[in-house]
């Protein structure tokens, strides 16, 4: 009887055996040195002058995927270094915000926003993911900043879609049209069109001024005061505050108490019955920070358990 034929080695051992990377695995797991190979290859582009304000194009992500598929020894794609570029879009966002807290240090040899042990302690008990971030080196700060710094869009100025770009935004009012590009007005035509549409507490009833009223160029640009005194960009600001407020309010209610809360003060060491059923009954009646509680470490979760005592002395 004739021997069984042979078969040929399969074509990816072949493909290994002349240096062709391997196919990308559907789930890779990012690891430090392939994030840093990543930012590093993004921000020497950036470094070089290239436009990145609306994202790096295709070109520049094909090379980023070239330089990690070489470092990792197989096939990355353009698809999942897009998508891990985001994650660090994202933590450049939460960097940028926290450097703003009112208080944050910023150690520009360590990279690291500082903040006190007391303030630290208050802001992780509200916000524990913001840890990571705050007292500690931030990795990939300096590649962050050279792809994303200045690049994000606020939309502080932005304009509606209908509007053509480069005209100047107009405000009109019974009698008068302000132009707010011009550089014509004093900002006295603008505070008499709120006053006109009932912004300010004049109400509909208001006279509408004449026009030489607001021919006065000498006058400098200042605040106008209504019959009451009250400034009408005070009032403004004042509601924006009260948006800002109510916002935050409505962002801290939670409707349920951690079901493990009981148990996990209860087991705490160190402390008496007292102080753990006055905590208890304080983190019950405040919802939000007895989730957050739940959410810290051992030891946080301890020196958590103590700052309260200290701040509400009349609980116990």
């Amino acid at each position: 009887m004739a021997e069984p034929v042979q078969m040929a080695e399969p074509v990816e051992e072949i493909l290994e055996e002349v240096g062709i990377p391997k196919k990308a695995a559907k789930m890779m797991t990012w690891t430090p040195p392939m994030s840093a190979c990543l930012m590093k290859c993004l921000a020497q582009i950036a470094a070089k002058g290239v436009k990145t304000d609306k994202g790096f194009k295709e070109v520049h992500i094909t090379k980023a995927a070239k330089d990690v598929s070489k470092l990792v020894g197989y096939e990355v794609t353009t698809t999942q270094i897009t998508n891990h570029l985001r994650k660090w879009k994202t933590r450049w966002q939460k960097i940028d915000k926290l450097r703003t807290l009112s208080g944050a240090l910023w150690d520009d040899d360590a990279k690291m926003i500082v903040l006190v042990d007391q303030h630290y302690l208050d802001h992780t008990l509200d916000h524990v993911k913001d840890a990571e971030f705050l007292n500690k080196p931030l990795v990939n700060y300096e590649y962050m900043e050279a792809c994303f710094a200045d690049k994000l869009a606020t939309g502080k100025f932005a304009m509606g879609s209908n509007e053509p770009l480069g005209k100047p935004v107009v405000v009109e009012c019974p009698g008068k049209t302000i132009d707010l590009e011009s550089g014509e007005t004093n900002g006295e035509g603008f505070v008499e069109a709120q006053a006109a549409s009932g912004i300010g507490g004049h109400g509909s009833d208001a006279t509408t001024p004449s026009p030489s009223s607001g021919s006065n160029k000498k006058r400098k640009r200042a605040s106008i005061l209504n019959d009451e005194g009250i400034d009408a960009t005070q009032v403004s600001n004042m509601s924006d505050a009260l948006r800002f407020v109510a916002g935050a309010i409505n962002n801290t209610c939670h409707a349920e108490t951690h079901p493990d809360l009981c148990k996990t003060i209860m087991a705490l060491t160190g402390f008496e019955m007292d102080q753990k059923l006055a905590v208890l009954d304080y983190l019950t009646e405040h919802k939000g920070k007895g989730l957050n509680f739940m959410n810290m470490e051992d030891a946080v979760r301890e020196a958590a358990f103590k700052r309260i005592l200290a701040k509400n002395p009349d609980l116990v």
